[in-house]
Formats: C-alpha cells, sequence, structure tokens
C-alpha cells in the first residue's frame, strides 16, 4: 500500500500540472491541447515567453529530498521566467522535455552529482538524495545564474530570462571535501529557518538542525557536543552529586560538585557515559557522532586518571573505549574526534576508532596566510596540524569568524585568507572542514537596543561568508572570480569599483604586521594598524564612486550603503582605540618613587576593588596585586603545581599577556599558591621564571609576582616599549554569574593584545 505522504504528494503533482496547463492556456483548453499547442512531440526551450512545455519527474516513493529537489528547481525556474512546470513521478513522464532528478535512496557523508542536458532532456542525478538536491542548485546556479549570496530573500539574485534553450552539456561535481559546515552559533538551538534553507544552496551539507528542514535536505545527521560529562544543569548536577560524588572529579584532595568534567576511571561513570551518547545517537537517528568532554573545567586529579603523564593520551584512550562500548550497541556507529582543549596535544598513544580528527584551529593567525613563514604563530600551529596527519585523517574546525565578532561586529575581509587555506587543507586531504557561522540575525529586530545591518556579522561579512562556502565546495576555484561574480551582481553599475574597495580591505587585512591573537575581542587593536588615513582616502573614493554609479538602482545602492556604514564603523573604532590608548612610563631603575596604583576594570559586572602596581626593577618587572575578597573564609589559594591545566579552575588567579620589543607574545596564569601556568608564542615549554610570594589580610589577599626578564630575552633599555595587560580572574562554573566579575589593567580582555597598554622604558 502506498504511503499517504506519497499519495499527498501525487496529488500535488497533479494539481500542479492543471495550473500549469491553466497558467499556459487560460484555463480553457485541455492538457493535449497544451502540448500540441507547445509542440511536445519536439524539443522545446525549458521556458520561452512564461510557458514551458516542460515536466520535472521523480521517481515513484520519492525520498523526501527529492520532491524538495522539484518544488525548489519549479520555484527557481518560475522566479526566473515566469513559467510553471509541472511535477509527476517517472511512470507517468513524458517521452520528451523531461527535467529528471534521480538518485539512491541511502545515506552518505560523501557526496557526487552530475548536471546532464540534451534537447528535449535535463538529467539531475546524485549518489543520494541530498546530492540531487545539489545537482539541481548546480544546475540553477551553472546554467540560469541563479545566485544566494546570503541567506534571506534579500540575499537572492536570480535573473529575469525570457528563453532558455537546452543544449548538450555534462557536468560531474565531486566536492574536494566530503563534509562541509557552517555551524550555526548564537541562535537558540542553532536553528534558524532561512540560514538552513541558505546552506544547501551554497552546498553545505552539515549544520542543518531543524528536524523538518534536515528531513528536507538529506542533510548528514551528526550528533555532536560536549556530552561526556556530567549535567551542566545545577539541580540535575546536585541531584547526581548526592548519589554519586565519587563520579564526579577529584580536586584539591576531594569531590568537587564543580567538577562535573567527571571522573574518567571511575566505572559506574563510565557507563553512565556510554548509556547517555547510546540514547541520543538512537534519538537523533545521527550517521555519524562527535563527542567532546566538558568544556573548560579542571580534570579529575585522582591517582588512577593522572597515572598517564601524557594529559591528551587520557582523553584519547578514554574516547577510544567509549566507543568501544558505543558500538557493542549500534555496530558499525561512525565515530569523529575533536583535537581541543589540553587533548589538542598530539597524544602519544594511537587515535583508535575514529573516522577522522577535526583540528581546533584557535591557534593560528587568521590575518595571514597558512604557510607565511614570517607568521610564527602558523608556522607552530601548523607544524602541529601536520604532525596530527600522521596519526589520523583530518578534519578542520575554524574560527575566523568569532574574530571580533561579540561585541562589535565588522566586516571582516577574509575572502583571500580563505581561500589560502582552502589550498592547503585541500593538499592536506582533510575529509571535512567547518567553521562557526555568527548567525545574528535576531539582533536586527529585537526590542532592546536592535543593531543596524552594517553591525550584523552575517551581513556586515556576507562577502566572506559566501566566499569560505565557495571555497569549501571547490578549493582550487578562483575566488578572484568568486568576488567579482558577487560584486557584479549585488552592486550592478558599481561593481568595479567595489571590486577594487573589498581589494584595499583584503590587502590591508593581510598586510597587517601583529598577529591575531584570540576571538571575542575589541577590535580596536587592528582597526589603529589597518586604517591608515591611505587606506580610508582611497576606500571612501571607491565607495563614492560606486554609489554614484548605482544612482537608479535601489538595490545596488542599498548594499554599497550598507558596505559604506560597514567601513565607516571600522574608521570609527581606529579612533576610539587612539583615543581610548593606555600608555604607562616605566623610569628607570633607581628613579622610582612610590608607583602609582593602577585601578582594574571588569568588561561587565561588579568587580570587588583590585589595584595593581608594577615597577622597573634592574632585573625583574615588578607586579603587585592587591586583591579585595569579601568572603576571605572560602578564598581558594589555587593550584601550586606548574603548567597546571586546571589552573583556570582553581579560583581567583591573575592573568598577564606581555608582548616584548621583538614582538613575542608571553601569556602566564599565577595562582595565589604560586603555581605558574607560562607559555611564548603558543610555545608551553616555555618557562617565565616567575616567583610570587603571597599576603592574606582580613578582607584582602595581595600576590607579588616577580618576572625576570631573561626568561624574555632581553632587557628593556631606554625607548624601548612592550604591552602588557593583567586580569584578575574570578572562577565560576560555566553558565554560572559570578557575584563579582573578573577584572583587569587597563581592561578585562583575554587575549586582546589590541587593548593591552604600552610600557615606555625611560
Amino acid at each position: 500500500m502506498k504511503s499517504l505522504e506519497t499519495e499527498l504528494f501525487r496529488v500535488l503533482v497533479a494539481a500542479g500540472a492543471v495550473l500549469s496547463a491553466a497558467a499556459v492556456c487560460g484555463g480553457n483548453l485541455s492538457s493535449l491541447d497544451v502540448r500540441g499547442a507547445l509542440g511536445s512531440g519536439e524539443a522545446q526551450p525549458l521556458f520561452n515567453g512564461g510557458v514551458s512545455a516542460w515536466t520535472v519527474t521523480v521517481p515513484e516513493n520519492a525520498a523526501r529530498p527529492l520532491r524538495y529537489a522539484a518544488e525548489e528547481f519549479t520555484n527557481a525556474v518560475f522566479r526566473i521566467s515566469g513559467a510553471r512546470l509541472g511535477v509527476t513521478t517517472a511512470a507517468d513522464a513524458p517521452k520528451i522535455n523531461v527535467v529528471r532528478i534521480e538518485a539512491p535512496d541511502r545515506d552518505t557523508t560523501a557526496d557526487e552529482f552530475s548536471v546532464r542536458s540534451v534537447p528535449g532532456e535535463i538529467v539531475l542525478k546524485g549518489n543520494s538524495p541530498r546530492a540531487a538536491l545539489f545537482a539541481v542548485y548546480a544546475f540553477l546556479r551553472d546554467r540560469l545564474g541563479a545566485r544566494w549570496y546570503w541567506p534571506g530573500e534579500s540575499g537572492e539574485y536570480l535573473p529575469r530570462l525570457e528563453s532558455f534553450k537546452v543544449a548538450e552539456w555534462e557536468k560531474t561535481y565531486k566536492p574536494r571535501f566530503e563534509q562541509r559546515a557552517l555551524s550555526i552559533c548564537r541562535v537558540w538551538r542553532h536553528r534558524h529557518a532561512d540560514v538552513e534553507r541558505w546552506l544547501p544552496r551554497v552546498f553545505i551539507n552539515c549544520g542543518i538542525n531543524t528536524p523538518e528542514i534536515q528531513e528536507d535536505v538529506g542533510a548528514i545527521r551528526r550528533m555532536t557536543g560536549h556530552y561526556i560529562s556530567l549535567p551542566e544543569n545545577k539541580t540535575r548536577r546536585a541531584e547526581v552529586f548526592e548519589r554519586h560524588p565519587e563520579w564526579f572529579s577529584l580536586l584539591g584532595g576531594k569531590r568537587e560538585f564543580r567538577g562535573y568534567a567527571g571522573c574518567w576511571s571511575n566505572a559506574e561513570f563510565f557507563r553512565y557515559v556510554v548509556s547517555n551518547s547510546v540514547q541520543l545517537i538512537r534519538s537523533r537517528r545521527a550517521q555519524q557522532a562527535n563527542l567532546f568532554a566538558a568544556d573548560i573545567l579542571p580534570r579529575c586529579e585522582c591517582a588512577a586518571c593522572t597515572a598517564n603523564p601524557d594529559v591528551s593520551a587520557r582523553w584519547w584512550e578514554f574516547y577510544a573505549r567509549i566507543i568501544d562500548a558505543v558500538r557493542r550497541e549500534i555496530p558499525g556507529m561512525s565515530f569523529t574526534g575533536l583535537a581541543y582543549q589540553e587533548y589538542r596535544a598530539i597524544p602519544g598513544t594511537p587515535v583508535r576508532n575514529v573516522d577522522h580528527v577535526e583540528y581546533c584551529h584557535y591557534n593560528r593567525c587568521y590575518y595571514h596566510r597558512l604557510d607565511d613563514a614570517t607568521c610564527p604563530r602558523n608556522v607552530k600551529s601548523m607544524a602541529e596540524f601536520r604532525r596530527w596527519g600522521e596519526k589520523t585523517p583530518l578534519g578542520f574546525y575554524g574560527y575566523a569568524f568569532d574574530a571580533m565578532s561579540l561585541k562589535k561586529p565588522l566586516y571582516l575581509p577574509l575572502w583571500r585568507m580563505i581561500a589560502d587555506e582552502m589550498r592547503v587543507f585541500s593538499k592536506m586531504d582533510m575529509r571535512r572542514v567547518k567553521t562557526e557561522y555568527q548567525v545574528d540575525l535576531h539582533y536586527l529586530t529585537r526590542k532592546k537596543d536592535p543593531l543596524p545591518k552594517s553591525r550584523i556579522l552575517l551581513l556586515a561579512s556576507r562577502l566572506s561568508f559566501y566566499a569560505w562556502a565557495m571555497a569549501a565546495f571547490d578549493p582550487d576555484g578562483d575566488m578572484e572570480a568568486v568576488v567579482e561574480d558577487f560584486c557584479r551582481r549585488v552592486y550592478g553599475a558599481g561593481a568595479s569599483d567595489m571590486k577594487a574597495y573589498h581589494d584595499l580591505m583584503a590587502d590591508a587585512w593581510g598586510n597587517m604586521k601583529s598577529h591575531l591573537g584570540y576571538y571575542f575581542n575589541s577590535p580596536r587593536g587592528p582597526a589603529m594598524e589597518m586604517i591608515t588615513p591611505a587606506l580610508i582616502a582611497a576606500a571612501r573614493s571607491r565607495l563614492s564612486a560606486a554609489k554614484a554609479k548605482c544612482a537608479g538602482d535601489d538595490r545596488a545602492a542599498s548594499e554599497v550603503a550598507l558596505d559604506a556604514e560597514c567601513f565607516e564603523n571600522w574608521v570609527t573604532e581606529a579612533e576610539d582605540g587612539r583615543r581610548r590608548a593606555v600608555v604607562l612610563t616605566l623610569p628607570a631603575p633607581g628613579e622610582t618613587g612610590a608607583p602609582k596604583p593602577l585601578e582594574a576594570k571588569a568588561r561587565n559586572g561588579t568587580p570587588q576593588k583590585t589595584r595593581f602596581t608594577l615597577v622597573r626593577g634592574k632585573e625583574a618587572l615588578a607586579l603587585s596585586a592587591e586583591c579585595a575578597e569579601e568572603d576571605m573564609g572560602s578564598f581558594s589559594s589555587g593550584t601550586v603545581k606548574n603548567d597546571d591545566p586546571n589552573i583556570w579552575g582553581s579560583g581567583s588567579y591573575l592573568e598577564m599577556f606581555i608582548e616584548s620589543a621583538d614582538g613575542s607574545r608571553h601569556q602566564l596564569a599565577v595562582s595565589p599558591a604560586g603555581g605558574v601556568w607560562d607559555k611564548r608564542n603558543g610555545d608551553l615549554k616555555w618557562n617565565s621564571k616567575a616567583v610570587s610570594r603571597l599576603t592574606k589580610g582580613k578582607d584582602f589577599w595581595k600576590l607579588e609576582v616577580s618576572l625576570p626578564y631573561s626568561a624574555f630575552g632581553e632587557v628593556p633599555k631606554s625607548g624601548d616599549k612592550w604591552k602588557f595587560m593583567v586580569i584578575r580572574n574570578v572562577s565560576a562554573d560555566p553558565g554560572e554569574t559570578p557575584k563579582f566579575a573578573s577584572c583587569g589593567w587597563p581592561v578585562n580582555a583575554h587575549g586582546d593584545w589590541g587593548s593591552a597598554a604600552t610600557l615606555k622604558f625611560e
């Protein structure tokens, strides 16, 4: 018996055929009259003068993505030509003037599809129903000129065509990367309908989370997240802690409620994780799973969990055991891994049971090309990335659009950087490429403080997001041609000037001498470096010329105006950065009077009063931090260990960011107990030789830290300039708002070198 869904589809097919005939014949001719009037016994144009003799066919009992593909094809053709095509099943198809959408009904994570046409027949074929949908989009793009540059109606560019003659043409498409994902972020449940309908139109096959849309397009079903943990929700966690405190991490000698990363050596915790994983995989019908450890939490310190000194190996061995156990319940389940946090380091153990490992690339510089020998950050990160390739097949997890996107989104001219990285990844035989996609469209319409379009990252950086999708689909493609195509359609008569403008911005971005260090920070630093008087003059000239040429074309003019506003946002950030720049002059040793107290500031929230002093000695910088503490009874001195990753969850601690005169960058964290975590240019083997001394009072604690110049490789001399930032961090469970906020000088901004103060040595 045919399913109700299939019967409904046949009813819709029949209705579509009747509507098509009515549109052509004014409702007066029979379908036989229509075929005769259009000469359906011989090959016809796909459409001509708003009418069509063509029929779209799908197999009997067609999979849902094939029916969706037929809908997408007929809707696009109607909007392009005004012609409505009929839809039917392959068994009822006419012998000529037929669009055949075909695919086997199978799940696969790899796409291969083709477009073939001869007069009277178009065949759009995929190795899966999803791939057949991609074949539809390929025909609409490559043969009819359709474009979808960004989500929603405003990003849709469909030409208006009078006629299209079907000629002999054939092309097979096999994307270089098996899985391509723009991962929806900053939206509840990672779902946004306009974005999820747009993703397959630019050949993205992962990252669709709304069940209905996922079924429509046949997107790869992945179950992914920080599921290797106890409940993050505090109410549920309290229930588990009451019954099973031994499942929680041992921290500082006791089982801690905040230790919901779990005790990996506990057999019952292991079974708990496996049971949850099996349940989630089955409920989501996942084809593939990528499970991570709990995010940014201290790990268990018990003897069994720490028996292996290789911190990364601890995770990969634990994960392999989890996969073995899950596969006993779900044979053949596909798993991938994530090289992230402390387990991004290459483990001294085999990486078992995974299809590939995604390397989290938050340790790279997103200004410069990956193989730029003058960029020490990329040299180091790529050396590690390539060594991972000796362990396992690779994937890539990117953070390019997280840069400066949280507080003040700006146009990020990343498209040349994107083209470079995709070519490199192609040579590295990546199986999966992914970057986070900051979907912030809801900020346009929020009741409180709605943002203008120029501060919506998805719109401000629409060219770069589109470039990412195109490069992920074809890493060997011509990026300059992609940008020219975008400019020609989006800006109309202003295309050449806007291409020149985007070239100016991409050049300025890639030629910066500094290195992009972290993300979600103020754009003031790069703005001050990138936005020069010469760039301002050249960019404004091109934008003004484009505006003049677009006069009378409202759509193109509005897009030029948006980009002009985006550029002025950069100018404003540069001016704001110069106005806020902090310079601290340090007299020569022996010439120092009482040092001036430096008051700490919080980015958000209310800080406990904190003051710093900084003194230049003969052999070391001397930092003193006086920190008010409302409840000294619960004050934790934290870890005493060096390079202990648990320092981040051990209570209050000081964190410093120091750039010395030679451009080397140093990050240090010092606990009140004296534990030091430090790295230089990303190298954790560096030893800062920092020495600290703790003093505790009734309602304060004071930490004095000596930073020897010998560790930095240079003694500052007169005229030298260093960059410096110090932060008093307050630890809390993820998702929990602490009573008092972290604070710092000149601001509290983790890894934000552009907001650091300049130390000027007299």
